[in-house]
């Protein structure tokens, strides 16, 4: 995904979050409300900019499967189009890589852990098989 070459990497690592977003909601009663909010905003983001390079990876796809049944007339129009969504893909996969990079450094994945395991643990099970 950070290369840009594997849309499918991409587009399950859109799927993982989601589905992590989606339990992170269905607990969040046992979250401090503030803390909860910080949490699901932040993995919101990083959703939202996964989301707009895959919006950009299924548009592609779509317009390079019209070019293979247009006619030849129209296909000049239609690479016009494939190379400006490219550009605004690229632009976008930067900004999403600038994203994970800020998450990585701020070490976001062991601080979101901690985060579940200790409010987590608050409940008197042991969740920590969850890392």
């Amino acid at each position: 995904t950070i290369d840009g070459s594997d849309i499918e990497a991409l587009h399950d690592m859109r799927v993982a979050s989601r589905r992590v977003q989606a339990v992170f909601k269905m607990f969040r009663g046992i979250f401090p409300k503030k803390k909860f909010k910080t949490e699901y905003n932040e993995l919101r983001l990083l959703i939202r900019s996964l989301g707009e390079v895959r919006d950009h990876d299924v548009f592609i796809d779509k317009i390079e499967k019209m070019k293979s049944e247009a006619v030849d007339r129209d296909t000049r129009a239609i690479d016009l189009l494939i190379i400006r969504k490219k550009a605004e893909r690229e632009q976008k996969r930067k900004l999403l890589i600038q994203h994970i990079n800020t998450l990585n450094k701020a070490g976001y994945k062991e601080h979101f852990n901690s985060f579940i395991t200790e409010n987590l643990s608050v409940t008197g099970k042991n969740f920590s098989r969850l890392e």
